[in-house]
């Protein structure tokens, strides 16, 4: 794996702890993600920020904001904040993935890509409300309550397999949980649900 410079990474960090638009949050973020390959971005605690910088900066794409910001290295939650310095919103970020699957295995040298026929497609479609559920409740468990917008980057795809089934069946799970948090967001298929 090549060597991560972590200077560059908390220069990067520090830039995008400040409130600034989405446009330049985004600029940063490509150029802080194009001196990172994607095993270390994706295999590497260092990196973490990044991730949850990028999931920050596609929800607002889809949600209009003045203003956005990653949380400070040293704060333990919130993991970002849209809007204004006066009137932040907490955002809580976290990604759902397969039961079993280790984040960045893909990107590993000699890693084989994930075949399935039909039956797997389908098995992974069932499996997508089941893992987000799981997601949401330990969130919840965390007691931010309230006090936050949680945004779930839903890392699994369904190949199109039970689509409106699987929608239907997010809707019911953010339904179920909307008391716990001040809304619930889910980042699935170039689609904010």
């Amino acid at each position: 794996m090549p060597e991560l410079d972590l200077v560059k990474l908390a220069e990067g960090r520090k830039a995008l702890e400040a409130w600034q638009t989405p446009e330049q949050f985004k600029a940063k973020i490509d150029a802080l993600a194009d001196a990172v390959d994607s095993e270390a971005l994706f295999n590497r605690n260092e990196t973490q920020f990044l991730r949850d910088a990028m999931t920050l900066e596609t929800f607002t794409r889809y949600r209009a904001t003045e203003q956005v910001r990653l949380a400070s290295a040293n704060d333990q939650w919130p993991d970002g904040f849209i809007g204004t310095p006066k009137e932040p919103v907490n955002i809580e970020v976290t990604e759902v993935m397969e039961e079993g699957r280790k984040r960045g295995d893909e990107y590993k040298e000699g890693a084989q890509p994930l075949d399935g026929n039909a039956e797997d497609w389908r098995r992974r479609a069932l499996d997508i409300p089941v893992q987000l559920e799981k997601a949401i409740k330990r969130k919840k468990n965390k007691g931010y309550g309230k006090k936050c917008k949680l945004v779930i980057y839903l890392n699994m795809s369904n190949y199109g397999v039970l689509q409106k089934e699987t929608e239907a069946k997010i809707a019911a799970i953010k339904a179920k949980y909307a008391a716990d948090f001040q809304e619930i967001c889910v980042l699935w298929q170039q689609k904010l649900l």
